[in-house]
């Protein structure tokens, strides 16, 4: 789908609901705040909705402070729907909108194309990297905070450029961003380097959880969610530390879990040998890409685990 065809639905409409997937990550707030500007530059109305917060550590792209977590009461012409691959990965029921024009602008691989307008590449390294090429390729001037917002999109979703996604396009395209005003040192001491003491501690409790599986080749960090209320700490600030799993030496897997006494999330990573997308859309309602992905069980911690590793077992190599 062209960016004609995505103009001419914004052209034809008046006002827009945009929203992305649960747990919010760079490129989904990046993404969120440039198509949000890039709207109401155009005279539209258009109000950003997630079912979850803005991560603190994202607060200080432009824009960030008007994410809402109240779904408005007001109607939409139009739904966009940015870096989410299917619309029960938003996590609140979008029957109001059955029927009316929906915006898809996603990389995932499992994207089941819901829109009206679908523009799903998943050769991008982010969400954030296919709306810059569509306003470069518009012609479309945007300010620095845009193209901060975009960088920190595509420096999120590349693990700070560690993950397999990173490849000349993506170093290009992050260089013209920095010549348009996005500051790269700045953005990643504020996404990766800026953490609360609160956050420090919680990361402690998290890395004293450590535990290798199948020789080795798997490796899991655990989070009961009780402990942020314990240590006054927030959700965002265990964000990242999954990473953390894969850079021990022999490791294919990383899990790290965040838990309640019914409910277990997975975080998944892989260092590219393990496909962790297909493991994890072996749960229902998870995804995301063979190096990094999420699912949900609901069970308690120990059931849950021992449902994951079997799953996992199944894929190592």
């Amino acid at each position: 789908m062209t960016w004609n065809s995505l103009r001419s639905l914004i052209d034809k409409n008046d006002s827009f609901l945009l929203s992305s997937h649960l747990s919010l990550d760079g490129d989904c707030v990046g993404s969120q705040l440039a198509f949000y500007w890039y709207l109401t530059s155009l005279g539209k109305k258009a109000v950003m909705y997630n079912h979850d917060p803005v991560p603190a550590k994202f607060m200080f792209l432009e824009g960030a402070e008007a994410m809402r977590t109240e779904l408005p009461d007001t109607a939409f012409d139009v739904l966009a729907v940015l870096d989410c691959s299917n619309l029960s990965r938003l996590g609140w029921d979008t029957g109001k909108f059955a029927g009316g024009p929906i915006i898809n602008i996603d990389h995932h691989r499992d994207n089941n194309a819901f829109g009206t307008v679908n523009i799903v590449d998943v050769g991008a390294a982010a969400t954030g990297e296919i709306i810059t090429r569509l306003f470069d390729t518009a012609g479309i001037a945007y300010p620095p905070a845009v193209a901060e917002a975009l960088y920190t999109a595509v420096l999120t979703d590349t693990g700070g450029f560690r993950f397999p996604n990173t490849n000349s396009n993506v170093l290009h395209l992050c260089a013209n961003l920095a010549e348009k005003g996005a500051v790269p040192p700045a953005i990643y001491e504020k996404a990766y380097a800026s953490h609360s003491q609160a956050g420090l501690l919680l990361q402690s409790r998290i890395w004293s959880t450590l535990k290798f599986y199948f020789n080795g080749r798997v490796c899991c960090l655990e989070m009961p969610m009780s402990l942020l209320d314990d240590l006054g700490a927030l959700y965002s600030d265990s964000e990242g530390m999954v990473d953390i799993t894969t850079t021990a030496a022999g490791v294919q897997v990383g899990i790290m879990t965040k838990h309640t006494e019914t409910e277990t999330h997975f975080s998944l990573r892989s260092k590219g040998a393990v496909d962790v997308g297909r493991i994890a859309q072996q749960i229902k309602g998870g995804g995301g890409h063979s190096s990094a992905a999420g699912c949900t069980l609901q069970l308690p911690l120990d059931r849950a685990l021992a449902a994951m590793l079997a799953i996992v077992e199944q894929e190592l190599h």
